[in-house]
């Protein structure tokens, strides 16, 4: 029996991981076979996006074209690039009708503009990721944006994160329980996406089932996002999303007949009174079910390199409560998973100087806005005594897309990352960290660390 914590009414969740082979439907057995050919397919050569040794510092040289998207060197340090743009060219003319905004002050006066449209211009191609969440808030502008965002918003209320995230505490005492200490795990799967996605799966009512298959048709459903995608792009992307949507849509289905009293539940309900389609149903369902973790868990994933690097910044998590927040938004602040903010202006706009011309593609790097010195003294520096009012990234973006989930991705890092500062001493790397990038976004394929 699992409680309700919208009313008074106890649920029954049936627990497939744990059934016997007999007691588990036809349909879910195909599902898991799915999940195992997905995993299968993420062992195919990665190296065009694979990247060792992230360097995060703004002097040094930067060569050449402002934004070399696809270079190796500016993905692994684009910091240079961004400095030297916002001393010559902070609202710079990238061609093919793009612009790229860098200067802090200039994203805050141009970003929230009603004329900032996240709709992709009539004379883009919609990818496929894009269209496959055209009825949520990922593709809505105001007024749509409110109700689709009113279909989930009292589902992630501060009280409700609370209860959420005794899920995430337990998800994860579980999974330490098994650990013996001073062996090699992969810190960004095992402590980031493990216990988040459960968490997620338990808001919605869902089974959690295995979280790998769903991280990477997340990522390779998002690589079509990518300024200038890699060839076969598209097709990887496609796959992706039909994998995310199948075995979400499965789940859904079995919902249907048998209720419970999650936020899938509640849609699902939302749409029998006729006031949502079944679309939205699907689509906002796979939103929260394969986002839940990638988010919190990048967020996870650098702290402990911070605790690894620097000792004494888990040793203040572990001493000195009060500077949790701060250490978390600090982390936030230098290690943006999402990379890139992207809008598109309804009306001809003038930012910085610069006239753009309606329908233009404006793209706001989030590691350029975090690192402007004019905002943040000592950019590159790890500050955790930076006041938190002096803390305002774009990490979690900004204005009416803002992320929805971003409280809860804040209170799980605190919650995950405190218990690993107080039952054990220490975080060391194990072998250097391997990161899948583009100029779109950044995951973790590999993270080998050891707790001691």
């Amino acid at each position: 029996m699992t409680e309700n914590l919208l009313d008074d009414t106890p649920a029954t969740d049936v627990d497939i991981l744990t059934a016997t082979p007999a007691a588990v439907p036809a349909e879910e057995r195909i599902r898991a076979a799915a999940q195992a050919e997905y995993v299968g397919m993420r062992e195919r050569d990665d190296s065009a996006h694979e990247i060792r040794g992230l360097s995060a510092v703004s002097d040094g040289p930067a060569e050449g074209e402002l934004f070399q998207w696809n270079d190796k060197e500016f993905q692994r340090n684009p910091y240079p690039y961004y400095a030297r743009a916002r001393r010559t060219s902070p609202v710079h003319y990238a061609g093919d009708q793009t612009y790229v905004v860098t200067r802090y002050d200039d994203v805050m006066s141009s970003f929230k503009l009603p004329i900032m449209s996240i709709k992709f211009p009539g004379h883009l191609e919609h990818n496929p990721f894009e269209s496959a969440f055209d009825e949520t808030v990922l593709s809505m502008d105001p007024p749509e944006h409110a109700r689709s965002r009113r279909l989930f918003s009292r589902w992630f209320t501060p009280k409700l994160i609370k209860q959420w995230v005794q899920f995430t505490e337990e998800a994860l005492d579980d999974i330490l329980g098994s650990y013996e200490r001073g062996t090699v795990m992969d810190g960004h799967f095992t402590l980031g996406v493990e216990p988040t996605h459960r968490t997620m799966a338990r808001v919605l009512g869902l089974e959690a089932g295995t979280a790998e298959p769903l991280f990477w048709a997340l990522w390779d459903g998002m690589l079509i996002q990518a300024t200038d995608p890699l060839p076969g792009t598209w097709e990887r992307s496609q796959a992706g999303v039909d994998y995310m949507f199948a075995r979400t849509e499965a789940l859904l289905k079995e919902k249907v007949a048998d209720p419970g009293t999650g936020l899938a539940d509640e849609l699902i309900a939302t749409h029998q009174r006729g006031e949502i389609t079944w679309n939205e149903v699907v689509q906002n369902t796979v939103n929260f079910y394969m986002s839940g973790a990638p988010n919190p868990a990048y967020l996870i994933g650098s702290a402990l390199e911070v605790f690894a690097q620097h000792p004494e910044v888990m040793a203040a998590f572990r001493d000195r409560p009060e500077t949790r927040a701060r250490i978390v938004e600090e982390v936030a602040r230098l290690n943006p998973v999402e990379l890139l903010l992207t809008r598109f202006p309804t009306e001809d706009v003038t930012i910085g100087g610069v006239e753009i011309p309606a329908g233009s593609c404006i793209k706001f790097p989030i590691g350029a806005v975090n690192r402007d010195p004019d905002v943040f003294e000592n950019p590159d520096a790890f500050d955790f005594d930076r006041p938190l009012e002096a803390s305002r990234h774009l990490t979690f973006g900004l204005g009416t897309h803002s992320c929805a989930g971003q409280m809860i991705a804040r209170a799980e890092a605190q919650a995950i990352l405190g218990r690993v500062a107080e039952n054990y001493e220490a975080v060391t790397i194990a072998e250097e960290p391997v990161r899948v990038i583009t100029d779109r976004l950044v995951a973790y394929k590999s993270q080998p660390i050891i707790l001691h």
